[in-house]
């Protein structure tokens, strides 16, 4: 509703601890006069590990809230909380102003998918690794002609492997590259 009227908006997703109660809650008005505070500038989280750069899925797996982020002027923004119908000030809840952002609900949508798919492999992987490292250690420990009679099923195995990894690592990229410009 807020771009059909030519505001620039962005869906916010952020981590929300339970047990917070909302403005209703505590019995505060929803009505906010527009000298009541002041919009902010949007902090996005550091979505990656620092280790191996890619996705940090504790971070990602603890977002347990969303709302929108109207810009009301050239990098500022005012969170308004679609649920209860109110907006919220910077220094009313800095974590509205803190979190993930994307610029449509495609791109959310996208990114639910991408990062359900992307946990799907990353086990998938880590259970193919498993298998592999078991039949390495099975092949170092065999005998010189079991292990010529098993080096092509190593090299299968092995290929198989790589080519789970690099499903990932796409996987990855597509979710890195729509939370950097989604």
């Amino acid at each position: 509703m807020l771009k059909a009227k030519g505001i620039n908006a962005r869906i916010a997703v952020g981590d929300f601890k339970p047990g917070n109660k909302s403005r209703i809650e505590e019995n505060k008005s929803v009505r906010v006069t527009q000298d009541s505070g002041n919009s902010g500038l949007v902090n996005t989280y550091d979505y990656s590990c620092k280790e191996t750069g890619q996705l940090n899925s504790k971070m990602i797996d603890n977002l347990t809230h969303s709302w929108v982020l109207a810009e009301v002027s050239p990098g500022n923004w005012l969170a308004v909380e679609c649920t209860g119908g109110y907006v919220v000030r910077s220094e009313e809840d800095a974590k509205y102003y803190s979190g993930l952002t994307f610029s449509n609900p495609r791109n959310y949508r996208s990114f639910l998918d991408l990062y359900s798919n992307w946990k799907k492999q990353i086990k998938d992987y880590e259970n193919e690794l498993s298998n592999f490292n078991k039949l390495r250690v099975r092949y170092d420990n065999a005998n010189y002609s079991d292990q010529v009679a098993t080096k092509k099923i190593i090299e299968t195995e092995e290929e198989r492997l790589r080519g789970k990894e690099e499903a990932f690592k796409r996987t990855d990229s597509e979710i890195q590259a729509l939370l950097n410009y989604g």
